[in-house]
């Protein structure tokens, strides 16, 4: 049974070979490559061995090689690059002028600073116990002045920590307040000259006062003189003789 089904099967299958068209194989020439073909002329599509077309090989841009690198790139991409190498360098470029010119202003800054307060200071004044004392003082105006007003408690420091440094630093306090003074005199002269009318008036107040008190001393001294003379006059004594010591 098995055996004619087996003869069938072959018979089934040599007619069908008989019958069968072969397909034929053809060779693209347009795609082959040349055995003998340059290599570093040809350039392949991405992960083959195929000559790219000449449309994609014209947008890939030219070639050049750049450190025995082959690199192709395009005039944008170039443009684009380029334009943003040079504001990246431009933009370091103006950070580093602004921060050497910032460190230049500290430096300066500095140095002026350091030779102020070397100018002002006198030599032969000790600043180390004598600065501690004006610190002293300031914090003793300022306990003070914690139980009073806002006037007092801004008044009182400034007013104990000036005296002690006034009696502590005479010398340095005069150039300090000489410097100060000249340095008001520049950056504010309105109220340089304010502060100058204001201390003329007290200037000339207290003028004024002695003054008044001296004529008072000389009117008050002339009175008594008359008075001694009036005396004199009556009782007929010298008042102006020294009186003679008893043995």
């Amino acid at each position: 049974m098995l055996r004619p089904v087996s003869l069938a099967s072959s018979i089934l299958t040599a007619g069908l070979i008989v019958t069968h068209k072969p397909t034929v194989i053809s060779n693209d020439s347009s795609s082959k490559r040349n055995f003998y073909e340059d290599d570093t002329e040809v350039t392949p599509l991405p992960g083959t061995v195929v000559p790219a077309p000449a449309s994609e090989i014209n947008s890939l841009g030219e070639n050049r090689i750049i450190d025995g690198i082959s690199v192709r790139t395009t005039t944008p991409t170039e443009n684009f690059f380029k334009s943003a190498r040079e504001f990246t360098s431009a933009r370091v470029c103006d950070l580093s002028n602004w921060l050497n010119g910032s460190y230049t202003k500290f430096n300066d800054t500095e140095r002026f600073v350091t030779s102020t307060v070397s100018d002002l200071h006198y030599k032969k004044e000790d600043l180390l116990p004598n600065g501690i004392y004006v610190i002293v003082a300031a914090l003793a105006g300022t306990i003070a002045a914690r139980p009073r007003g806002v006037i007092a408690k801004t008044t009182f420091p400034v007013i104990a920590g000036l005296a002690a440094f006034k009696y502590f630093l005479p010398v340095t306090f005069d150039n300090t307040r000489e410097f100060t003074w000249n340095l008001e005199q520049r950056k504010a002269p309105q109220v340089a000259k304010q502060q100058a009318d204001a201390y003329n008036s007290v200037v000339g107040l207290a003028k004024s006062i002695e003054d008044g008190a001296e004529q008072s001393v000389r009117h008050v001294e002339s009175r008594a003189q008359s008075l001694r003379q009036s005396i004199a006059n009556i009782t007929g004594l010298n008042l102006d003789e020294e009186v003679s010591k008893k043995k």
